[in-house]
């Protein structure tokens, strides 16, 4: 596929726009000041003074062609250097500050003549200086012509050379120019906005899609911009279509655990912010509904977010990294049970960096192998793959690799690059999640979810293939779903 496709995506162009609107608004004003600025140190405005004249060269036949002949010649008179100094004389100044223009109007003996200054007074009275004494020049020249004012000069109200670049003007075209920019960077700019752009340019498979889902709650949530964790488990504010997602994903890896025998599974993410701890946390919640006994790990050791979606606090006998640093003992270590479910949790709730020390001494790996003799699932939060080298330790020593991928946030390049380098270190991505995914947009509603949680959409349509998986569900019921003897009921440690 072409790189440079336009590919068009409603939410991602209008969130670009009032993401830059700030941008829109300063190149508008920096226009206006522009033009203002260039109006102020280049700009000397002129105004223009303007009386008429009619010329009459006597009476009987043809007079009227004879006058229209003598009106051009005029034109040359008023424009002669006496007449400034005629007229500036006659004001007592040492020159004439101004510039005199006369023209005669097509096939009249109409003449037009005016007198352009800096100020409106100064236009006004060297037009008049220059009408009381042009009689001294022309009654040499004509002794039968006479001139005689039909319009009388007036202080003019505005510039005659007004200022071309207006400054409102100049800023609306600014402003267009910088939303055309935005909106031309955001249909081409190489992420992955839906999943028509992943089929084609991202080289893995996609093995589910989660719909975007507000995090404001409820309307005191939005008042405090209080965000909370958009867990699947007894939440009557999550929606179906978000809840099946997750359903749907989970079925899938029942289906890959009974084909393959897959039970281990890294869930990381390219960058920052693609909701792999969201994703990680419901993937095992939908699990452990489903009948199986899940672990879920948060090996993220710079930025563990795990105790936050959970809302645990520390203590050191359930701290996953104090074990991995060596500060305690298998037989010390204890899960946290996920209230009254079969999902256990092997959380942090700060950063461990020396707790690398644990993926390279075979502590991590021993864990897992532990973990796997009594658990279904286990799944493991990692880091963002550009964030930490760590990340290439974890899918070493686990079955499969799931990658989440944020809509119109990693780009295309990255996510493959991402790809590749798990499985040059020896890991197997499974395939991507795609995250935070809009339904297309329809002005008239037309479109939605039935009771299924299926799209009518473009790009939902396809979620119903993954109902074949639906039937591996029976296979939960070989996970016991008997707490551990080491583990705290509800969440809350045992003391």
């Amino acid at each position: 596929m072409n790189k440079n496709k336009i590919i068009f995506e409603w939410h991602s162009l209008l969130k670009d726009i009032i993401k830059n609107i700030w941008v829109i608004a300063l190149c508008g004003l920096i226009g206006i000041f522009g033009a203002k600025s260039a109006k102020y140190l280049f700009y000397t405005p002129e105004y223009t003074s303007t009386a008429t004249l009619i010329v009459n060269s006597g009476s009987g036949y043809g007079s009227y062609s004879t006058s229209t002949e003598i009106a051009d010649i005029y034109t040359n008179i008023f424009s002669d250097p006496a007449m400034k100094q005629k007229a500036a004389e006659y004001l007592g100044e040492d020159s004439f500050f101004g510039t005199i223009t006369a023209r005669t109007k097509a096939n009249t003996n109409f003449l037009d003549v005016s007198v352009t200054a800096k100020s409106p007074y100064d236009a006004y009275r060297l037009l008049n200086a220059v009408l009381k004494v042009y009689p001294e020049i022309s009654s040499n020249i004509f002794a039968n012509a006479s001139l005689n004012v039909l319009k009388n000069p007036s202080v003019p109200h505005g510039p005659s050379n007004s200022f071309k670049f207006e400054p409102l003007k100049i800023g609306a075209l600014t402003a267009a120019l910088a939303l055309a920019a935005i909106i031309f960077f955001s249909l081409t700019r190489d992420t992955v906005k839906n999943e028509a752009v992943f089929e084609e340019r991202v080289e893995a498979k996609l093995i589910g899609t989660i719909p975007h889902e507000r995090k404001h709650l409820t309307l005191k949530d939005r008042l405090h911009r209080k965000k909370k964790a958009l867990l699947i488990y007894n939440n009557a504010f999550a929606s179906l279509r978000f809840v099946e997602s997750y359903h749907k994903i989970a079925a899938r890896l029942e289906y890959m655990k009974h084909k393959n025998n897959d039970r281990v599974f890294a869930i990381t993410s390219v960058a920052e912010n693609e909701g792999k701890s969201t994703a990680a946390s419901n993937i095992a919640i939908s699990l452990a509904e489903r009948g199986n006994r899940v672990v879920l790990m948060d090996l993220d050791e710079k930025k563990p977010a795990l105790y936050k979606v959970f809302e645990k606090r520390y203590n050191k006998n359930f701290e996953l990294g104090e074990l991995l640093c060596g500060n305690l003992r298998f037989s010390e270590y204890k899960f946290r049970r996920y209230k009254k479910t079969s999902l256990y949790l092997a959380l942090n709730t700060h950063p461990y960096p020396e707790s690398r020390a644990g993926f390279e001494d075979g502590t991590l790996t021993r864990l897992i192998n532990s973990v796997k003799n009594s658990a279904d699932f286990i799944i493991i939060d990692t880091a963002p793959v550009a964030f930490d080298s760590a990340v290439t330790d974890i899918v070493k020593n686990v079955d499969k690799t799931l990658l989440v991928v944020r809509s119109d946030t990693a780009p295309v390049a990255a996510v493959n690059d991402a790809v590749t380098v798990i499985e040059n270190v020896g890991g197997t991505v499974s395939g991507c999640i795609l995250n935070d995914v809009y339904p297309d947009f329809s002005p008239f509603g037309m479109k939605g979810f039935d009771e299924g949680g299926n799209y009518y959409g473009k790009y939902y349509g396809h979620y119903g293939k993954y109902g074949k998986y639906g039937k591996y569900g029976k296979y939960g019921a070989y996970g016991k779903t008997a707490s551990y003897s080491d583990a705290a009921e509800d969440g809350e440690p045992r003391e």
